[in-house]
């Protein structure tokens, strides 16, 4: 599996820089893509309780990309700007329709570039918003 004889990450951040340097079958960009995953779920798990709305979406857009700029900035993410190494999106007509919406469901859709620039892996996750009783 390891042919290439690159010593396996021992944390998150050398997955990262080593996740740049292999192709989207290797262990070690899965293992990227299941960390922004998981921290993106993170972050929307946080607005779980708040209004499906605009100000929500925002709010969460606004908590992924610095997130996002820190894992480019550290080498994680391919792009001369951060604007080509990912792309984050959250709200009606983008991501959700007025259907998702009513289901309570806020959707959040990352597009990120681990090995080259402006070649996205799409990142969607879901989360379902508490009702109100």
């Amino acid at each position: 599996m390891n042919e290439e004889k690159i010593p396996p990450p021992e944390n998150v951040q050398d997955a990262l820089k080593v996740a740049t340097n292999m192709d989207w079958n290797s262990i070690s960009v899965r293992r990227t893509i299941t960390f922004l995953e998981q921290s993106c779920k993170l972050i929307t798990n946080a607005y779980v309780f708040q209004p499906n709305d605009k100000n929500t979406w925002e709010a969460v857009k606004a908590e992924t990309t610095p997130f996002l700029i820190q894992i480019w900035k550290e080498g994680g993410l391919q792009g001369a700007k951060a604007s080509d190494a990912f792309s984050v999106e959250c709200g009606l007509g983008t991501t959700m329709t007025q259907q998702d919406i009513l289901n309570g469901l806020m959707i959040l859709v990352t597009k990120v570039a681990i090995e080259h620039p402006a070649e996205f892996i799409v990142l969607t996750v879901s989360q379902e918003m508490a009702t109100p009783s």
